[in-house]
């Protein structure tokens, strides 16, 4: 059974009776040493009950949440104008229990791992800060809610941490469509499966030549109990008809709190329509950073993706080491109704010669908007997403200008830019997301249209 942390309180007031209209100079002492006024929330001091009442629940809530649940104080006029505090401590306690409300379903070690003390250690503030942090940063929690703090039956701090669900994963389907040409995706993924923070995404996407594109991804967090998870991913695309890629990669990533560090291999395998298999086997490298907080417009804030992969190529009669790098941004920033953000991609070939099928493809509702998916072979590449977007929640009104650097194997550099407008939005559980694009080099008869829907779980 929980009971309400005992604080003792001690007033004394001596002979002098200040006026209760003069803010006081107040003295604490004590050790720990407490923060000055200010930071414990307070403007001033008066002479009056309430003011000082005001002044003890400040002081016994900062020692509380320094973990002394059983601290005390004695407080007297030194002057007519200045109060003085002694503060006793107490034991310091320690950490007895933590629990967790708002994640039905989802197992409470999810959570408890990523404090960085345990049950039985010196209660520690900061660190139980930090924990709050990360769970912030946890991809099926929306928000931390407000942390209790309860004496438990061994005499020491229960916490009782609340937590708000966002979504565990969706499942979506997408379409571009242009005249006669209709393309579609969809995709399920689960960020927390069967609550243990395992998460697993697959994906499908048809060709405009008849061909079909796979992704999967699964996720094994936590091994050895440490922050260090185990990622598999293996995927099979039709870059041309008659022409067909595979790859499979094994990584290992060590999380820092917000960062996110990553190191593997992979194999690669193309089969094109004339020609004998084509083979990259490579270790892989990467890092990820992600910071910010959900406002009721989205996620406010920004992440950044870096990965390199490098090894032997052989095929055609030919062999040497390619070394292929990518860096993926988003941001976005919300101020009132006005949002400002976008993405920024930028890669391709770093060192050595390439295998056409290798080449990343650019173009469609992911890259280029305006363009057919896969319009672009890109030896080197920049692509620029802005968005200006206008609303008070997830629901709001776009307008986007992609513009890209590509570096093609065939025609050099070329400069496409698509723009266009769009409206996305939540309504219970579905989000929906609708676009049209257009080439500026063709105008609005070109323009090409999207629409993405996805529903949480």
């Amino acid at each position: 059974m929980l009971n309400p942390l005992v604080r003792i309180i001690v007033c004394v007031a001596f002979s002098a009776t200040p006026s209760a209209e003069n803010p006081l100079a107040v003295d604490i002492g004590g050790s720990p040493p407490v923060p000055v006024l200010y930071e414990l929330g307070i403007d001033s001091v008066l002479a009056s009950d309430s003011s000082i009442t005001v002044l003890q629940e400040s002081i016994m809530q900062w020692y509380l949440e320094e973990g002394y649940p059983f601290a005390g104080a004695g407080y007297y006029f030194a002057s007519d104008d200045s109060l003085r505090v002694n503060t006793v401590p107490g034991r310091h306690a320690l950490l007895e229990e933590v629990r967790i409300e708002g994640a039905p379903g989802t197992r409470s070690e999810i959570f408890t791992r990523l404090l960085a003390i345990e049950t039985g250690d010196t209660y520690d503030r900061e660190a139980v800060n930090t924990w709050i942090a990360r769970i912030e940063q946890l991809k099926f929690i929306k928000a931390a809610g407000i942390t209790e703090l309860f004496l438990g039956e061994g005499g020491n701090i229960v916490i009782v941490q609340h937590v708000e669900k966002g979504r565990s994963g969706h499942f979506a389907a997408s379409m571009d469509w242009h005249g006669d040409n209709l393309e579609g995706a969809g995709e399920i993924l689960f960020l927390n499966l069967a609550g243990t923070a395992r998460e697993l995404e697959i994906s499908g996407q048809t060709t405009e030549w008849g061909g079909f594109n796979a992704y999967l991804r699964y996720r094994e967090p936590w091994l050895f109990g440490i922050p260090l998870s185990a990622q598999l991913e293996a995927s099979q695309e039709t870059p041309e008809s008659s022409w067909v890629n595979r790859e499979g990669s094994l990584s290992v990533i060590w999380s820092i709190d917000r960062t996110e560090i990553m190191g593997g291999a992979g194999i690669w395998r193309g089969y094109p329509p004339d020609g004998e298999r084509q083979k990259y086997d490579y270790g892989m490298g990467g890092i990820a950073f992600r910071t910010g907080h959900r406002v009721p417009q989205g996620w406010n804030g920004i992440e950044i993706r870096l990965e390199a992969r490098s090894g032997n190529r052989t095929g055609q009669d030919s062999s040497g080491i390619l070394t292929i790098a990518e860096l993926i941004t988003d941001g976005n920033v919300y101020s009132g109704v006005m949002g400002f953000g976008g993405r920024l991609l930028t890669g391709g070939v770093m060192q050595g010669d390439w295998f056409e099928g290798l080449l990343e493809q650019l173009g469609g509702q992911e890259t280029i908007r305006g363009y057919p998916e896969n319009a672009f072979r890109a030896v080197r590449y920049a692509v620029a997403r802005p968005e200006i977007s206008l609303g008070e929640t997830e629901t709001r009104v776009y307008l986007f200008c992609d513009l890209a650097a590509i570096r093609t194997p065939e025609d050099g550099m070329r400069y496409p830019v698509g723009c266009g407008a769009g409206i996305r939005g939540m309504s219970g559980f579905f989000h929906a997301d609708a676009a049209a694009g257009f080439p500026i080099q063709e105008g609005f008869g070109s323009a090409r249209f999207y629409l993405r829907l996805t529903a949480s779980i």
